[in-house]
């Protein structure tokens, strides 16, 4: 949705991870091996004890690989092709991992091993499924198909759906479930 491509490097290419590994190097030798008791107490002092170094040192300080510019300076240089991300934006959804699925005929998705329940209307059609990995699996998805909002995906309860006979478009419970059939 941002136009943003994560590009993981093969395991064991140094050539592809070189600017990072530089930035570790220089944050090791820059700002670790400076620090003190006091700025390990916490996380909230060792991030300030970061900022410190990161604002006051590394950001003004010319680095070869950027022709002698400061980061700074070569930010402000290239900031005009930065594009900002809109009032209208729901911030919260752009982050989302987006997984197409296939409805099963029980009307069922599956993601990462878990089963959930959609809209019967969408049985057989392609859905695009919204997570977050992070989130436990028994929080509802959100469901789009053909780019628009289809409600929510739940978490299957495999035993209780277990009880569900399914007739053509109706269901029904079995006999003995305290339910008629």
């Amino acid at each position: 949705r941002l136009n943003i491509a994560l590009i993981h490097a093969k395991p064991f290419s140094p050539a592809g991870k070189g600017k990072i590994e530089r930035y570790f190097r220089t944050c090791r030798a820059g700002c670790l091996a400076h620090l003190q008791d006091s700025d390990l107490v916490d996380l909230e002092a060792l991030n300030r004890r970061f900022r410190a170094w990161l604002e006051g040192e590394y950001h003004v300080t010319p680095h070869r690989g950027l022709d002698g510019m400061t980061p700074l300076d070569k930010w402000a240089a290239t900031s005009d092709n930065l594009r900002l991300v809109g009032p209208m934006c729901d911030i919260d959804t752009v982050f989302l991992l987006e997984a197409t699925r296939r409805v099963n005929r029980d009307r069922t998705v599956s993601l990462r091993g878990h089963l959930y329940e959609v809209d019967a209307a969408l049985v057989g059609e392609k859905v695009t499924l919204l997570f977050d990995p992070a989130v436990p699996p028994e929080r509802p998805l959100q469901v789009r198909h053909n780019g628009h909002d289809a409600g929510l995906a739940t978490w299957l309860d495999s035993h209780a759906n277990s009880r569900v006979r399914r007739h053509g478009d109706g269901l029904s419970f079995r006999k003995g479930d305290g339910e008629d059939s």
